[in-house]
């Protein structure tokens, strides 16, 4: 009989490893991966690279080739794709959700117990107790886990692409900064010099009695001023390259890298985005990790529903022998809600996915706004760039230039020339400055129209207590 029970465990343990076995555990996350590449291409025309699932895939070329160019936006996009360790990182979520998705459809191990107890009379048989359990209730939780495990992982996908778009961006607007701040230290560089032409020359005035010890020091801390506002503009063009370098991923001899010396030339924009509020809506993938995971907590409160119902229900084989007999056959376990009727974790659930509503609702809204605020603001830049390109700047050389016909006849002195020339490039620094704004302003309008509002991360993919 003992035999007999052995046999009757064993046929059903052999029976769930079967079952078990059967299921395929698929933990690849290169398929998942390589969606998130097809609608980066289809998005942005980049190609992005994951090292631990692209091991022997040959990169067409290499960041240190990139940096051997002038850099451009476009460049400095490709290296960071290449060598953000950030987003390296970030693609391991890709494989955490899909291990979950994994876990979602494998049942809980079996409960196997064993009892034996001494008799303390030679004449009365040992007793031997045994038992195997499998909860019940995780075969009917397998669905719902794995349709919640799906929504999660989706919303992973969609959460990585929007990171992707995040560095292309914050790339971009880094490159413009420091694009800028090149152009500005350059034109501030030369008006320290104009500066100092007038000092030597008030100087020299002074030298000579010509003008007051007054009038030489207020020359001097003009051009002191200066010397200081150049020194800041340095450390300011320093402290935007190493916020390059930081997305790029560069360390030591790979930061010695040149930028293109001016902005590309700004085309008009038309009216290309009249519509720009729907098409922002209609493109958001903020709004589908929003939305995938709602799901995902609907789906978690299916489970929790599901438990309210069936808090525990264990069933499986039980045998014990009694008296040199034994006795064999099926057994259950069932938990009776006495105490605790699940309303608070119901609550809680419903609460969750009225709250996870509310963000999508608010999320939406301030996407349209967004869309409206960044065209405006794209707008505006584009024409007061070009009111500066035709209008200040030409008007700002023709004082210089009439100054300078003054100067050569005697009309006006070295000061007033040297102050027309300053003007003339504090109005050029003034046109890189909103040369810079414009082309900022258009990374985040049209990464808003890929699909993302650049640093919005309202949502994280968990990793949920029912795959536990």
């Amino acid at each position: 009989m003992f035999i007999q029970t052995i046999r009757t465990l064993g046929l059903f343990l052999l029976l769930m490893v079967v079952i078990t076995g059967c299921i395929r555990v698929d933990t690849d996350p290169n398929p998942a991966f390589s969606e998130v590449q097809e609608e980066v291409a289809e998005l942005t025309g980049e190609s992005v690279y994951w090292d631990a699932s692209f091991e022997d895939a040959v990169v067409p070329i290499s960041a240190m080739e990139l940096l051997q160019n002038e850099l451009t936006d476009d460049f400095v996009v490709q290296i960071a794709l290449l060598n953000n360790r950030t987003l390296q990182a970030v693609y391991e979520n890709l494989g955490i959700a899909k291990a979950q998705l994994a876990q979602a459809g494998l049942l809980k191990n079996p409960i196997f117990s064993f009892s034996y107890r001494f008799s303390t009379q030679s004449i009365i048989t040992d007793l031997i107790d045994t038992s195997l359990f499998q909860n019940f209730l995780e075969i009917l939780l397998i669905p719902l886990k794995k349709r919640m495990a799906r929504a999660e992982l989706e919303a992973t996908k969609a959460m990585v692409i929007t990171e992707i778009l995040d560095v292309i961006a914050e790339t971009k607007i880094a490159f413009y900064r420091v694009q800028a701040a090149t152009q500005i230290l350059r034109l501030k560089e030369q008006i320290l010099l104009a500066a100092e032409l007038s000092y030597e020359a008030a100087k020299r005035l002074f030298a000579v009695g010509n003008i007051t010890d007054l009038e030489l020091f207020l020359e001097r801390s003009l051009y002191e001023q200066e010397k200081l506002t150049v020194a800041s503009m340095e450390i300011e063009l320093l402290e935007a390259r190493e916020k390059l370098n930081l997305l790029m991923g560069l360390w030591g001899r790979q930061i010695e890298w040149k930028v293109a010396a001016t902005f590309r030339r700004i085309q008009p924009e038309g009216d290309q985005f009249k519509t720009i509020e729907n098409d922002a809506i209609a493109s958001s993938i903020d709004l589908k990790v929003a939305y995938k995971e709602l799901l995902a907590t609907a789906a978690g409160l299916g489970i929790d529903t599901t438990k309210i119902v069936f808090p525990q229900f264990d069933v499986g084989v039980s045998a014990e022998r009694d008296d040199s007999v034994w006795f064999v056959g099926p057994a259950f376990s069932l938990a009776i809600p006495l105490f605790d009727f699940g309303q608070a974790n119901s609550a809680k659930a419903q609460a969750k996915i009225m709250q996870e509503w509310n963000r999508f609702t608010a999320l939406a809204i301030e996407i349209r706004s967004k869309a409206r605020s960044s065209r405006f603001k794209l707008l505006q830049a584009f024409r007061e760039s070009r009111y500066l390109e035709r209008v200040i700047v030409p008007l700002a050389e023709q004082i210089t230039h009439s100054t300078l016909l003054q100067n050569h006849a005697m009309q006006i002195g070295i000061f007033q020339l040297l102050a027309a020339k300053q003007n003339e490039l504090e109005k050029k620094i003034q046109t890189v400055h909103s040369q810079q704004d414009y082309w900022i302003s258009k990374v985040i309008l049209q990464t808003l129209l890929q699909g993302h509002v650049i640093g919005k991360q309202p949502f994280k993919t968990p990793l949920r207590r029912h795959y536990e």
